[in-house]
């Protein structure tokens, strides 16, 4: 069986191995009493009981004990403990999850307390640790980099993580970093302020006075950000079960509002540069609204590469013989081959051309949400919208999947973000984008076009407003 590869992010703890994702979890406990609800449970009930919730339980990994300790849980140890079960039971009711080696994948803010303590706490759950790696340079090593050095940036729930890793030969890790500035979680509250405000002012409803209607107001954030970023503005509907409010929304309005932290990262960013650097935002960093625009802008030197969300898993399975120890201490490895396009273990052998990391554009030809991204596919004479962040193609018709003729099972996944929108291929899925092999995630722009097992022909567009 595959070896997994457990990626410890807190904004999504994610678990996968060589052929597929197999689950992934918000870094969220709520403990109240003898209840204890983890990651996405736990999230949607985040702020009708905020006291009781818990967001820090791995960036913070210790044995001290909580301010309210349960029966199920007494230290911050506990809730990790009892997350990494979590995770794994979601991953083992998947018929591909049965293996029992993982290797971690751990961001670099971790000291080595906290690395012996995640030892201490993975011996107790029901599956053998491998191997321990950083997770900016296993990112890295995922598709190489050039000679120089790369800062990779990763967004976490309560802060964003930089790391400089120079690549010749070997990918090593030199320096992290972070800041608060650009926090998920506070990114996040700088967003549901301006939708609040915008309720208010049009209005005169506060989503933010009663529990209820502020946790109805996060749970829709995600939705409502896809529709900006798709198509520049948006009217969002509020349902408080009683009532139901609508207000208008500009992207630009929300970019605007997030600028004072983004000019925040971007000076760490600056000053962390030196000669030769890359930026190389993680698929979370990516896709929040006018980044990559904003850093392009206000960045003069260093070029900004976008990187998809499996590269930690990629990275590390492209260099097990690096990282996988067998019946040996565990070693916590900060250096790995510089394997440039890389393009997974299953296709090493592949005779097509390693493509690297997909570069952002410069300010000059930066896509607006509203005018470049493709808004349809195209099957044949029907123009499909992308109105969902998440699109399945192929497989039985339902909410949320394109059903193509004569395939019964999906062969693909188009994931709608700030740039434009991914594919992501299934296992054994025959595509061609514009006659090359698909064999990992792509980026398709309008005008590209997708064959499926030589006879489907897919073609992103963009449809204006009253066209």
């Amino acid at each position: 069986m595959a070896l997994n590869v457990i990626e410890l992010n807190d904004a999504g703890v994610r678990i996968g191995n060589e052929a597929q994702h197999l689950a992934e979890s918000p870094g969220y406990a709520l403990l109240q009493g003898d209840r204890l609800l983890l990651g996405m449970q736990a999230r949607s009930e985040a702020r009708l009981h905020p006291r009781h919730t818990h967001t820090q339980f791995w960036s913070r990994l210790s044995t001290d004990t909580l301010p309210q300790p349960g029966p199920r849980a007494r230290t911050v140890a506990d809730l990790a403990y009892a997350h990494l079960l979590d995770l794994w039971s979601l991953a083992t009711s998947s018929p591909d999850g049965g293996t029992d080696e993982v290797v971690f994948a751990v961001p670099g803010q971790f000291d080595r307390n906290q690395l012996a303590l995640l030892l201490g706490i993975a011996r107790e759950c029901p599956f053998k640790s491998v191997g321990l790696v950083d997770l900016a340079v296993a990112a890295v090593a995922a598709d190489g980099s050039s000679p120089g050095a790369v800062l990779h940036v990763s967004g976490q729930l309560h802060r964003t993580v930089i790391t400089r890793v120079t690549a010749g030969d070997e990918l090593q890790r030199d320096r992290v970093d972070d800041t608060a500035a650009t926090s998920l979680l506070g990114l996040q509250d700088t967003m549901v302020g301006l939708i609040a405000d915008a309720f208010i002012r049009e209005t005169r409803f506060d989503p933010l006075h009663e529990a209820s209607s502020e946790q109805r107001l996060y749970d829709n954030l995600g939705g409502w950000l896809i529709q900006l970023q798709r198509d520049g503005e948006a009217m969002l509907e509020l349902d408080t079960g009683r009532n139901s409010f609508r207000v208008n929304l500009h992207h630009d309005a929300l970019v605007e509002r997030l600028r004072p932290r983004y000019e925040q990262l971007t000076e760490r960013l600056r000053l962390l540069s030196q000669g030769q650097t890359v930026i190389r935002l993680d698929a979370r960093m990516a896709a929040l609204p006018g980044l990559v625009r904003t850093l392009n802008g206000l960045l003069e030197e260093p070029s900004v590469e976008l990187e998809t969300d499996d590269a930690v898993r990629r990275g590390t399975l492209a260099c097990l013989a690096e990282v996988r120890r067998e019946g040996e201490r565990l070693a916590f490895v900060t250096r790995l081959p510089n394997r440039r396009g890389h393009q997974t273990l299953k296709s090493a052998d592949s005779s097509s051309p390693p493509r690297p990391a997909e570069p952002a554009r410069p300010p000059s030809e930066a896509p607006t949400a509203a005018t470049t991204r493709p808004t349809h596919l195209l099957l044949g004479h029907e123009a499909w919208p992308l109105r969902s962040a998440v699109l399945t193609i192929g497989g039985p018709a339902g909410e949320g999947t394109l059903a193509l003729p004569g395939t019964s099972e999906p062969v693909c996944t188009i994931r709608v973000q700030e740039l434009g929108i991914r594919l992501d291929p299934e296992v054994n899925a025959q595509i061609l984008q514009d006659g090359v092999t698909v064999e990992r995630a792509v980026h398709l722009a309008p005008g590209d076009e997708v064959l499926i097992n030589e006879r489907i022909r897919l073609t992103p567009i963009v449809v204006h407003p009253g066209a």
